[in-house]
C-alpha cells in the first residue's frame, strides 16, 4: 500500500484528465440521484391512474444494472428484468421501463416491437438516438439522461428516475430522499482529500490491482458486488469474477489461490448464516479479504453508500494502472462488428417511417 500513497494521495493527480473528468462525474452522484428523482416523480404522475401488476425492465450492461437494485427493494409488485434480442411477451398491465443510454442498444427493440399492439405504459430512459425517436413517435414518456458520460457513470440519473417513478405509482420501497445524509458522509470518507490512512476506496484500489480480484455479495448486495465487478472490468481495466453467496462456496472457492483477492460488499441485515459464511472467507484469506461495509440507518443508505464506495475503488484503481476509466476499446470494436445490430436498427428505423 505505501507504494502507492504517495500516488493516491497527492491530488495534483487529479487534476489531470481523464482523472479529472471521471471524479468529477463521480463526485455528482448523489445530486443526480436527487434532480433525476424528481423527474421520476414527474413522469409518474402521468400514469398516476395506472396500477401495473408487473415492471418490465429492459436494458443490459450499465443501463440494466439499476433493474437488478429495483428488483432488490420493491416488494409490491414482481419485477422481471429483461437482457435479450428474444422477444419477451409483455401483459397489458405491464409497466415497461426501457433503458438505453445511447438510444441505440440493439437488445431492447425486438420486445419493444413486437409487443406494442398489446402494451402501450411505457416510460423511456435515454439520452437521444433511436430509442427517443420511437418515443416521441408512440408519445411515451421519456427521461432524458445528461449527455457526454459514458453509459455506466449514468447509473445514478436511472437509478434516481426509476425510484422516483415507482413512488409517484405508490409501489413501496424506503425512501430514496430519506437516505442522502450518510451517503454524503461516505462520498466525503472516500474522496481524492481524504488520506489512504483513511480511505477505505484508497486502501482496497492499492490491494487488488497486482492481484485478481473476486467479488461476491448476498441478497441486496449482490447488485452492489456485481457492479464493483463491471466497474473494475470497464474503469480498471481489471479482470475481475463475480459470484454470489451462498453459490460460490459450492464451486468458485475451489479455485483461490496467492493471486485472488476476495472483496465482499456487506449489508447489515444479513443472516447468521451468512455472517458465518464471512467470517470463515475471513479466516480462510486473511490479508486477501477486504470487507467493504459502511455505517447507515437503513438498507437505502447503505445501498447508495456502498455504490459510491466501490465506483471510487474502480477510479483509484484506474488511477494506479494509469488507464483510461472514461474510454473503452475493446466493447465498442465488437459492437461495431456485430452484424445484428444494424439488422435490428434498420428494422425499428423502418416502423418509424411507416409510423
Amino acid at each position: 500500500e505505501e507504494k502507492y500513497c504517495e500516488v493516491l494521495d497527492n491530488l495534483g493527480t487529479y487534476s489531470r484528465e481523464p482523472f479529472k473528468k471521471a471524479f468529477s462525474i463521480v463526485q455528482r452522484y448523489l445530486e443526480c440521484f436527487s434532480r433525476y428523482y424528481e423527474v421520476g416523480l414527474e413522469i409518474g404522475d402521468r400514469l398516476r391512474d395506472f396500477k401495473p401488476s408487473r415492471m418490465v425492465y429492459l436494458g443490459i450492461g450499465g443501463s440494466a444494472i439499476v433493474g437488478d437494485f429495483i428488483s432488490k427493494i420493491v416488494q409490491d409488485i414482481p419485477i422481471r428484468i429483461h437482457r435479450d434480442y428474444t422477444v419477451l411477451k409483455l401483459n397489458p398491465d405491464d409497466l415497461i421501463v426501457a433503458v438505453s443510454y445511447s438510444g441505440d442498444t440493439a437488445e431492447i427493440f425486438p420486445t419493444i416491437l413486437d409487443n406494442l399492439h398489446i402494451n402501450r405504459r411505457m416510460v423511456v430512459i435515454t439520452s437521444g438516438g433511436t430509442l427517443r425517436r420511437l418515443a416521441e413517435k408512440k408519445n411515451f414518456p421519456i427521461v432524458m439522461l445528461e449527455q457526454g458520460i459514458p453509459p455506466r457513470y449514468a447509473f445514478p440519473h436511472t437509478f434516481g428516475a426509476v425510484t422516483g417513478l415507482l413512488k409517484s405509482l405508490n409501489i413501496k420501497f424506503e425512501d430514496l430522499m430519506q437516505n442522502l445524509d450518510m451517503a454524503k458522509t461516505v462520498q466525503d470518507l472516500v474522496s481524492p482529500e481524504t488520506p489512504m490512512s483513511r480511505n477505505l476506496a484508497k486502501r482496497s484500489a492499492s490491494k487488488i490491482i497486482d492481484l485478481l480480484p473476486i467479488v461476491y455479495g448476498y441478497g441486496k448486495a449482490a447488485p452492489i458486488a456485481y457492479r464493483l465487478k463491471c466497474q473494475l472490468n470497464e474503469n480498471s481495466k481489471l479482470f475481475s469474477h463475480f459470484c454470489e453467496l451462498p453459490e460460490a462456496l459450492h464451486n468458485d472457492v475451489e479455485v483461490f489461490d496467492e493471486k485472488t483477492i476476495l472483496l465482499a460488499p456487506r449489508l447489515s441485515n444479513e443472516p447468521k448464516e451468512i455472517n458465518e459464511v464471512y467470517r470463515l472467507l475471513s479466516s480462510f484469506l486473511e490479508e486477501r479479504f477486504i470487507e467493504l461495509k459502511v455505517q447507515a440507518g437503513s438498507i437505502i443508505e447503505e445501498i447508495l453508500s456502498l455504490l459510491i464506495l466501490v465506483d471510487y475503488i474502480s477510479l483509484y484503481a484506474a488511477v494506479l494502472r494509469n488507464v483510461d476509466p472514461l474510454s473503452l476499446l475493446v466493447i465498442p470494436r465488437l459492437k461495431d462488428q456485430n452484424r445484428i445490430y444494424p439488422e435490428i436498427l434498420k428494422c425499428v428505423d423502418e416502423k418509424l417511417e411507416e409510423w
